[in-house]
């Protein structure tokens, strides 16, 4: 079980990014596994070899992966082992929830907004910019999702 060194830096980069996201560099590091290896699922030992890491620290990840509804596991037959995979199928509905946590930004925005006098005014405006961008969001993505189906379903 050797990944290759392309392997390697595309892991690196994606627990990179997830840093920077502000969540915790394994989170990626788990998701690039399973996108890269072949098969596409992996084993807890498997994930524990290829990224080098203890036990506890692949046990918490995948916890937490698998509450975010990120990743999941399967069963072979006759086997007992747990084989993880991301829940790539579902990326509509992740989008979707994703959308709606914005949405609901918003909301709290709007009320936010009632509540502030006009003593700073390029805060509030870069707060409206922000919230009129939402709104058209809200609008335009069922489109956008629409036209992507048009196109790729024909």
């Amino acid at each position: 079980m050797k990944l290759s060194s392309e392997q390697q830096e595309i892991i690196e980069r994606i627990g990179v990014f997830f840093e920077r996201k502000g969540h915790q560099p394994i989170l990626g590091r788990i998701m690039g596994l399973l996108l890269v290896l072949e098969e596409a699922e992996a084993t807890f030992d498997e994930i524990q070899e290829y990224l080098s890491v203890s036990k506890s620290a692949v046990s918490n990840a995948l916890t937490l992966l698998q509450s975010q509804n990120k990743v999941e596991y399967t069963t072979k037959p006759g086997e007992r082992k747990r084989y993880f995979r991301l829940k790539v199928r579902n990326w509509r509905n992740d989008m979707q929830e994703d959308m709606q946590g914005i949405f609901r930004i918003n909301a709290l925005l709007k009320d936010v907004m009632a509540t502030r006098s006009a003593s700073n005014m390029e805060f509030n405006r870069c707060i409206q910019d922000f919230q009129q961008f939402i709104e058209f969001m809200k609008v335009e993505m069922p489109k956008l999702i629409e036209k992507y189906d048009r196109l790729h379903n024909s």
